[in-house]
């Protein structure tokens, strides 16, 4: 298997406000998934293609993110981010993909075997395991088929027999509805915000991407949007911005099953859920009094069809001089019973 390299230097343009955007990340992050593609089949993006000629697109399938015992907020302006990279083929047809990222160089040592995400159990540094498909569209973006690149004599080395984890789960996201991993313990559920509904217009200038696909990481931003909507609207005390833009995302699973045309809007649906953590918790000038489990749901507004199912937890990290932020949490742990 083999490892790449790359760097990631934090600037404006990667950051909202206070922290490394989880958004800006997985655009780089999905973009050096498409570099060890291209570079495992020898040729530039733009030049793979299916038997017929037609241009062929690396479409998420799944994300399976870990910060491990860090956060966005970890990575602020000026951050060098180093990153190891590697991906592997499965039937022709479909890519799973690794990548570990620090503020520190990672050694080969530290680098898994395999590309499973249990393979990174314990490994020390935030990671994503990724899935792909290659894909054309077929008219519009409500349809996209699958295919092989063609004329591809892949190296042995860079492909695997095994049934990638995330094609795997993929399946049983979609077919069973259930995005809880078994090993993710969901917080209290926040009355009120059991399930909250709120409608996303497209936005073809930000969302789509050179393809007009409605790009991956805008999924995200998508259900980042419905959530800040049902934190500020549907409790029976509404929260503050200021206290929402000290969430950091600590993990996150994502499944996709469709995309959009840039004339549809979406339909955002989000359950929220929440866990008292110690007070105290944190170092000596943060504190971490509170996370927060969102499980949401993306559908086309046009047809009802899912485009996409998230769990995600963010922890609301918060610094001690912020004693507003700090009071009003503690108000949200006695509003509801944490």
């Amino acid at each position: 298997m083999q490892w790449f390299h790359d760097t990631l230097q934090v600037g404006m343009p990667h950051m909202v406000p206070g922290q490394l955007s989880e958004v800006e990340m997985l655009k780089h992050l999905g973009d050096r998934q498409w570099a060890a593609i291209s570079a495992l089949l020898g040729r530039p993006s733009h030049e793979i293609v299916n038997d017929q000629g037609e241009r062929l697109y690396a479409s998420f399938l799944s994300i399976a993110l870990s910060m491990e015992d860090r956060c966005f907020q970890h990575f602020g302006e000026g951050s060098s981010i180093r990153i190891r990279h590697a991906a592997n083929f499965y039937a022709g047809r479909f890519v799973e993909g690794a990548l570990l990222f620090g503020d520190a160089d990672i050694p080969d040592e530290r680098l898994p075997a395999s590309l499973a995400p249990a393979a990174f159990a314990g490994c020390g540094v935030p990671h994503i395991y990724l899935t792909n498909a290659f894909v054309t569209r077929e008219e519009s973006n409500l349809r996209l088929r699958t295919f092989a690149p063609a004329g591809v004599n892949l190296d042995e080395s860079a492909t695997t027999d095994e049934l990638p984890v995330g094609l795997r789960e993929h399946e049983r996201v979609q077919r069973t509805g259930q995005v809880q991993p078994e090993d993710w313990e969901l917080g209290k559920a926040v009355p009120a915000m059991a399930r909250v509904s709120n409608i996303y217009p497209i936005v073809p200038e930000s969302d789509l991407n050179g393809a007009g696909l409605l790009y991956f990481a805008r999924y995200v931003a998508i259900m980042n949007y419905g959530e800040r909507l049902a934190l500020r609207s549907a409790g029976a005390v509404p929260i503050s911005c200021r206290l929402i833009s000290f969430l950091t995302t600590v993990k996150r699973r994502l499944y996709y099953f469709a995309n959009a045309t840039e004339s549809d809007s979406v339909r955002v649906d989000v359950s929220v859920y929440a866990t008292a953590i110690d007070e105290n918790a944190g170092s000596t000038t943060q504190r971490t009094p509170l996370a927060f489990d969102f499980v949401t749901d993306l559908y086309r507004v046009s047809d009802g069809a899912l485009m996409a199912k998230s769990i995600v937890r963010k922890s609301l990290s918060v610094s001690q001089r912020s004693k507003d932020v700090l009071s009003e949490a503690n108000r949200l742990r006695l509003l509801w019973e944490l």
